[in-house]
């Protein structure tokens, strides 16, 4: 911990920045604050709540790995050897000048513990309307994570090859093959995604942030395929909001052909899905991410 305190106190040193804007970065954070002006950005879960008085366990997959009050007396001993502020509580690692918190409420794993009004996130593009008559099934897997799964990805889409847009790195020319040999349209380019997301009955994907925000906004269903605790988190979310099912790939023995099929013929959940994009559209029309950012960097830099 104090090496890389130190490590960032000599990048700080080096560069005199007149402000710091941190994504995900609690040890910039603590040699920052007080300092230099910072903002603390990300989205719900990169960016948790730096007033809290202690981490609120957010899931049961597993137990705590370390006891948080002797982590505080590990980080306080650092910062004290490198004449820096102790802090009172462990959250406090999140504190800046000012955060910023880039989703929507629903996809906030901290929605209870956070006070201060979320900046919403940041889309590529304006979210489209999901169309009455969308029947495609878009597949986006992010690259890097498919090989985490449980279950064999091609045999859980081939019944749906006819209706799959498929974006997916990582799949293999065989994987890929099979799937096009039975009516899937590959794409190896970035889509177009509030296009894409207007044709969709479905969206099926890891979890991101970004896409899930900006299917909420479309009113596309979404199936999440979790592999890591922040997609988990994100799943649940969603599911809990009625607006989708998560496939928790913790669980080895998981079939996800089921909740597939179940999302599928769900014509509720359509509507309910429906119904949550037209209020987050109109959420998109007073939440301004960019313009709120920017007015927090000019008021530190005192312009």
């Amino acid at each position: 911990m104090r090496s890389l305190l130190q490590a960032w106190d000599g990048i700080l040193t080096t560069t005199a920045p007149d402000l710091v804007v941190a994504d995900y970065a609690p040890a910039v954070n603590m040699m920052a604050r007080g300092r230099i002006p910072l903002i603390v950005t990300g989205n719900g879960f990169t960016a948790p709540p730096g007033n809290m008085k202690r981490f609120p366990p957010l899931h049961r997959v597993a137990p705590p790995r370390w006891n948080e009050d002797e982590t505080l007396l590990v980080v306080n001993r650092a910062l004290q050897s490198l004449n820096r502020p102790a802090l009172e509580h462990l959250p406090h690692i999140f504190a800046g000048d000012a955060q910023i918190v880039l989703t929507f409420p629903v996809l906030d794993p901290y929605d209870l513990q956070r006070s201060d009004p979320l900046a919403g996130p940041i889309l590529d593009a304006a979210p489209l309307e999901s169309r009455k008559d969308a029947d495609d099934v878009f597949v986006y897997l992010s690259q890097g994570v498919l090989s985490r799964l449980p279950f064999d990805i091609v045999q859980t889409l081939l019944p749906l090859a006819s209706r799959l847009v498929i974006s997916a790195p990582d799949m293999t020319r065989e994987q890929s093959d099979i799937l096009a040999r039975n009516g899937a349209r590959m794409s190896s380019q970035h889509l177009p995604l509030s296009e894409t997301l207007a044709a969709s009955r479905l969206v099926i994907h890891f979890g991101g942030g970004g896409l899930a925000a900006h299917a909420i906004a479309a009113g596309a269903p979404q199936l999440i395929f979790a592999t890591h605790i922040e997609q988990l988190l994100n799943g649940l979310q969603i599911e809990k909001a009625g607006l989708g099912k998560v496939v928790d790939s913790f669980i080895p023995e998981i079939d996800p052909a089921q909740p597939l099929r179940d999302i599928l013929a769900d014509d509720s959940l359509r509507q309910q899905t429906a119904l949550a994009g037209h209020a987050h559209r109109n959420m998109l029309n007073t939440m301004k991410p960019l313009e709120t950012f920017e007015a927090a960097a000019l008021k530190l830099l005192g312009l």
